[in-house]
């Protein structure tokens, strides 16, 4: 699965990529290969059960168009993080942060879950401190509407809230 945006390619991370996910899949940290493999496998397993309206979970790496075999952050729809819902997430490498990459990944990704997935909703989130993250989600077109219990933001876009978006 390959998305590009503006400046990005969101793609399925393969073999190919393994020294790149061993330096990025436990951010800000650097893992093992053979953790790496491990993350690889889970990846495709995940990837292989995602369904219209049902998302197991779907997770991208993120390279720049000018740089396509670098890993510079993480992006997906999570449909096992929260019972009955599918998140929206992203991280982006503190170097590449503040460019609009975030953001670039959020819609791109809402678009998805939306047009090809067939969702009613999505959900995200962001801890109450990341006001980067924050506006990230309302660029996206989320809507903050509520809590978790630790005080971080919940948000959400419905397909109502998509469509006015798209006019």
């Amino acid at each position: 699965m390959e998305f590009t945006t503006k400046d990005l390619i969101l793609r399925t991370v393969t073999e190919n990529d393994i020294d790149e996910v061993a330096r990025m899949w436990e951010y800000p940290h650097e893992t093992t290969v053979e953790k790496a493999y491990e993350a690889l496998k889970y990846m495709e397993n995940t990837h292989r059960k995602n369904r219209p309206k049902a998302i197991c979970h779907l997770c991208l790496g993120v390279f720049l168009k000018e740089q396509p075999d670098v890993i510079i952050g993480w992006c997906g729809l999570d449909g096992e993080a929260e019972m009955g819902k599918t998140v929206l997430f992203y991280m982006i490498d503190q170097k590449y942060r503040n460019r609009g990459y975030a953001t670039q990944c959020a819609v791109q990704l809402i678009n998805y879950a939306f047009e090809d997935m067939g969702y009613d909703i999505i959900y995200g989130g962001c801890a109450r401190d990341n006001a980067g993250s924050y506006r990230v989600m309302q660029k996206a077109g989320m809507i903050q509407n509520g809590f978790y219990e630790n005080g971080d933001y919940i948000f959400s876009i419905d397909s109502d809230g998509f469509l006015n978006l798209k006019k």
